[in-house]
């Protein structure tokens, strides 16, 4: 099944409805809210949505049609590998292990599917090689 993230933005009057719930009820999706930010001024989320092309694009339509803000997430981190000296903390940060490292060539692997753009890698690079890209 396909699998794509978006980070949705609302407004304080969506704050009380039941989006996430409509998306796996009305359109059988498997969602996964990998962070979420809600105050005064509305939401925003960063989805992982699981299922069938179709429901899927149905979901983001009714999201749409409701006055939700849907952006499809491709890639949050970018890593300069010019910059980067493979030193690995960014390794140990990481709380989802979105880094690994290759044991042949012992370079640090960014692993974009696993990310949830949490941006403690971004703190943790010693020499500025990892930014994000999307602000969540």
């Amino acid at each position: 099944m396909p699998m794509k993230k978006f980070l949705v933005t609302f407004s304080p009057d969506l704050v009380s409805e039941p989006i996430t719930y409509k998306l796996v009820k009305d359109y059988d999706l498997v969602v996964n809210i990998l962070r979420a930010e809600i105050d005064e001024n509305g939401g925003r989320l960063m989805l992982s949505v699981e299922g069938s092309g179709p429901q899927i694009q149905k979901a983001v339509k009714y999201m749409e049609d409701v006055g939700v803000q849907v952006k499809e997430l491709k890639e949050f981190i970018k890593k300069d590998e010019q910059r980067c000296t493979n030193c690995g903390l960014c390794v140990s940060v990481c709380p989802v292990s979105a880094y690994r490292v290759d044991r042949t060539t012992w370079k640090v692997v960014f692993q974009n599917e696993k990310c949830v753009a949490c941006g403690l890698c971004i703190d943790a690079c010693p020499p500025g090689a990892i930014k994000l890209r999307a602000q969540v």
